[in-house]
């Protein structure tokens, strides 16, 4: 007896168990197609930000900042908040303002002021504080002198500032030139002139930027506050690994445990619109139970060149910024994150310039390199490379595939491996990753290259049952419905012309008889193994689409024309 309630109890509980995993395997399920409908909503509507010398598209319900803006070896900062009297008060106090705030030890010392003439703007110069340093150089002490700087501008109800320590005696001439350069932006305003975007500002080219440029753009997105965005771009900085090299030095030095609690979901490097970088993805499990996400995306840069900086984009969740608080749950699940940064990473690029000689701006998002995600339109015609796929694993259609401007990018059907089975049996196993597949522009050329013409399944003929369809359809009086959708491997209700729901596929419009089994369809596709090339095309499922209903077959309608063209001639033919 104990024994039995003792199976009994065992088995309940696995009942239980198996119960319970089932209820958190559809509650998560359930949450995720939330999730991602929450991204595909506030990625709807998205709105262009110019950041530096960069734009990206952001949902346009998010909310940024951009700050610590860098330029010409001055820190600037914009105000919008700013009101005309409140500068005003600034204006007047500030030779008394500058300077070490610890007035009553270190007071400041007022080298100069000045106001400067600019048109539709007022500006003041202050420089303060001149030392005399000495430094080594050459075996020898060397003796300079430097000074501090500060500025305020006021033009087109905005307030810059701008300012710097330390700098050389002739300061303050470059600062006034950096200020002529300034032009405020209207909101939600995308330049076309080339220069460096700050805060609804942008300092317009020529100015000295002494290959010195940097600025950070801070974004969350309302409902999500744990979900924090960051673009920054730093130009001059020295080179150093790449984000992927320094990652894994770091899991190298980190403990067992440490490095359990972070989990790599992708590591690899990745072209962003010709930019090159490297991406790391990582799942996170903090001690109190929570899991977050971190999204990295850096380009390494070159120390010279303003246009290829140190540049990083980041997306993170399950970020507390409560001093001291605790990581939270991420509020979105992987699937719903992995989306929303694939439609926002997609979109940093270079800004397009023109000058007053050039006819219009050249078009965005159409060089080398230029990335787009499955679902999307496809900003240019051309030869697409597909990031999935690799190491035995194929892609259906190709690992490059030539997509029309305006179509639809597709979701990449990859082809693992066959088993011996399935060699035996000629299936290819097929399936699609749960995130957007990424396509890369590999060559711009507008025409698709010549391909091998492919046999296409005929449909399976049926007497007995195309008659009686045919009767059936007579009796009746009636022809079956325009767009009708017939699966492969059912029977052909009408005679017509059938079109195949998939684009992509070979057969396009195609005439079947009544009663015969409707074919699967036919792809192209590009699959090696072990170096040997294997059949180009490939049969799969489809469904079909009732175009119009036609009782004669073309072939038969081609041949008699033949016959007669050939009885007309005296029976031969060339």
């Amino acid at each position: 007896m104990k024994r039995l309630g003792s199976r009994r109890v065992k088995w309940l509980g696995g009942v239980l168990a198996l119960s319970m995993m089932l209820v958190s395997f559809l509650a998560n399920s359930v949450q995720t197609d939330q999730d991602k409908q929450k991204v595909a909503t506030m990625t709807d509507k998205m709105k262009t930000v110019c950041v530096g010398r960069f734009l990206i598209d952001l949902p346009a319900q998010a909310q940024f900042s951009i700050e610590r803006g860098f330029v010409g070896s001055f820190n600037i900062s914009s105000s919008v908040h700013e009101t005309d009297e409140e500068f005003d008060a600034r204006f007047g106090q500030l030779e008394k303002d500058v300077g070490d705030p610890i007035r009553d030890i270190h007071p400041p010392k007022l080298e100069s002021s000045s106001t400067l003439a600019l048109p539709d703007a007022r500006a003041k110069v202050v420089i303060y504080n001149r030392e005399r340093r000495r430094y080594p150089e050459g075996g020898r002490m060397v003796e300079f002198e430097d000074v501090s700087i500060e500025s305020i501008l006021r033009i087109g109800g905005m307030t810059i500032n701008a300012g710097a320590r330390h700098r050389t005696l002739d300061v303050g001439a470059r600062l006034e030139r950096t200020l002529r350069q300034i032009r405020p932006l209207r909101q939600d305003e995308i330049p076309t002139e080339k220069g460096f975007c700050i805060n609804r500002a942008i300092v317009r080219d020529p100015f000295e930027h002494v290959g010195n440029e940097s600025v950070v753009m801070f974004a969350g997105i309302p409902g999500h506050p744990d979900v924090n965005i960051v673009l920054s771009s730093m130009a001059g900085t020295d080179p150093a690994p790449g984000l992927l090299a320094r990652h894994a030095r770091n899991v190298e030095r980190q403990p067992v445990f440490v490095r359990m609690a972070f989990s790599p979901l992708r590591e690899s490097p990745r072209s962003i619109n010709g930019l090159i970088g490297d991406e790391l993805v990582l799942r996170v499990r903090e001690p109190n139970f929570s899991t977050g996400y971190s999204f990295e995306w850096q380009m390494a840069g070159r120390q010279d060149d303003i246009y290829a900086p140190l540049l990083t984009f980041e997306l993170m969740s399950g970020v507390n910024f409560a001093a001291g608080g605790k990581p939270l749950q991420s509020t979105l699940s992987e699937e719903a994150m992995f989306e929303l940064w694939e439609r926002i990473v997609s979109t940093i690029r270079v800004r397009p310039t023109s000058t007053a000689g050039d006819s219009a701006a050249l078009p965005s998002g159409v060089a080398l390199g230029t990335n787009a995600i499955a679902g999307q339109a496809c900003p240019w015609t051309g030869w697409w490379a597909c990031s999935d796929g690799g190491n035995g694993v194929g892609v259906f259609g190709g690992q490059r595939q030539f997509v029309t401007q305006g179509r639809r990018m597709p979701q990449a059907l990859l082809l693992p491996p066959q088993t011996l089975w399935q060699r035996l049996r000629g299936l290819q196993p097929s399936y699609e990753s749960s995130n957007p597949t990424v396509w890369v522009l590999a060559d711009r050329r507008q025409s698709e290259r010549s391909m091998r013409t492919a046999e296409l399944e005929a449909a399976v003929p049926s007497q007995q049952s195309a008659r009686s369809a045919r009767s059936s359809m007579l009796l009746a009086h009636a022809e079956p419905a325009i767009g009708r959708v017939v699966n492969t491997g059912e029977l052909c209700p009408a005679s017509g012309w059938w079109r195949c729901e998939h684009g992509e596929a070979l057969d396009g419009a195609r005439w079947f008889a009544a009663g015969s089994a409707l074919p699967a369809a036919t792809f192209r596709t590009s699959v090696r193994d072990h170096g040997h090339r294997q059949s180009p095309f490939l049969r799969r499922r489809s469904a079909w689409h009732l175009m119009r209903v036609c009782e004669d077959d073309p072939e038969l309608a081609n041949s008699g024309n033949d016959a007669a063209a050939a009885a007309g001639s005296g029976g031969f033919t060339a």
